[in-house]
């Protein structure tokens, strides 16, 4: 099947960039909840967005995305491309190959890669397939061609993975969100990023004060600083983002903080160390500002994106869902990760 990448890229890479002529406006959004974090960014203006410091593949990702997208003179002949052509993607070399792409782009700038995913079809009215509608059909196909837990596609498509080490967490209810409880409970965390595995660029957290809790190089200033947000309620193996539905509860919401499936309280704690698999997840457009917060990517295994680090410096997975071990030094989890990524994005 390779002949199919092959000719949508030679007519990806064949075809100019347009340059904007018609618009149309992207509707704004309300807010989706008031807990936590509400990081805002600067949404994108020009499709595509593309950047001097790009690998090359994010680059490629992009052309080939964009260009895709405007190839169709209907939104009912991409919906019978997409019919004919994602099912056919079924050998390891092809597929690959797409998943490279889009490990690349979200590796780049996961904030830059879902705005191009919400907005692209308003920036350019000329656009006859959603971004995201390519997306989420091959995400689909991957997950049933490779199984639907696969390790690949979950490093594919999480798009940051970070040691970190916890340094604050407080509690906090979103009164916008009404399920499953209301108003939602959520975990607000601060921690340092001491590790970097994917993810270039990435957005800043909150400088706190600390006592000296890690040995570092650097002084408070020049750390790296994450917020994470996440919900106690949510199913950590279910599918659905940060606020899939766990068991039933009480109008408390403790009840779930019961089951071992779910998050609860102590996901995070202060002072221990994780690496985390992390969504970022869109939370509205108010006209101005796109807002985002980071929130564990659940749905792929037992540990809902979360993987603690004890204190002899080994990242345990109680379902040895990478296939490392169980117990795991965190030298030796990384570079088993890094040749499992390497696998996906090596040509």
């Amino acid at each position: 099947m390779k002949h199919y990448l092959f000719i949508l890229l030679v007519f990806a890479l064949g075809t100019p960039f347009i340059s904007l002529e018609s618009h149309a406006q992207r509707p704004t959004s309300k807010p989706t909840t008031i807990g936590c974090y509400r990081q805002p960014i600067t949404p994108i203006s020009a499709i595509p967005t593309l950047h001097s410091d790009m690998p090359l593949d994010c680059i490629l990702g992009y052309i080939y995305f964009d260009s895709l997208c405007r190839s169709f003179s209907s939104w009912d002949q991409s919906d019978a491309m997409l019919d004919s052509l994602v099912p056919h993607i079924t050998s390891w070399d092809t597929m690959r190959s797409f998943m490279r792409f889009m490990y690349r782009m979200q590796e780049y700038d996961a904030d830059l890669y879902v705005e191009f995913i919400q907005s692209a079809r308003y920036l350019d009215t000329s656009y006859r397939l959603m971004p995201g509608a390519f997306e989420l059909r091959f995400i689909e196909q991957m997950r049933s061609v490779l199984g639907y837990y696969n390790k690949l596609a979950y490093l594919t498509i999480a798009p940051v993975i970070l040691h970190i080490k916890v340094i604050d967490t407080t509690a906090s209810y979103d009164s916008l969100c009404p399920v499953p409880v209301w108003p939602l409970p959520r975990k607000c965390v601060s921690a340092i990023v001491l590790d970097t595995i994917k993810g270039i660029h990435l957005r800043s957290g909150t400088t706190i004060a600390f006592k000296q809790v890690i040995k570092r190089d650097k002084p408070l200033s020049m750390l790296s600083w994450i917020n994470i947000a996440y919900t106690p309620t949510s199913a950590k193996p279910s599918a659905g983002g940060d606020v899939s539905i766990g068991q039933p509860f009480d109008s408390t919401g403790l009840a779930p903080f019961q089951c071992d499936s779910c998050f609860g309280w102590n996901a995070l704690i202060p002072g221990n160390e994780y690496i985390v698999f992390l969504d970022d997840g869109f939370l509205d457009y108010n006209g101005t500002n796109s807002f985002y917060e980071y929130v564990p990517y659940n749905g792929f295994n037992s540990e809902g994106g979360i993987f603690p680090v004890d204190s002899s410096g080994n990242v345990l997975s109680s379902d040895n869902y990478f296939g490392y071990g169980p117990l795991v030094p965190l030298s030796t989890f990384e570079t088993d990760l890094q040749a499992d990524i390497q696998s996906i994005v090596s040509h």
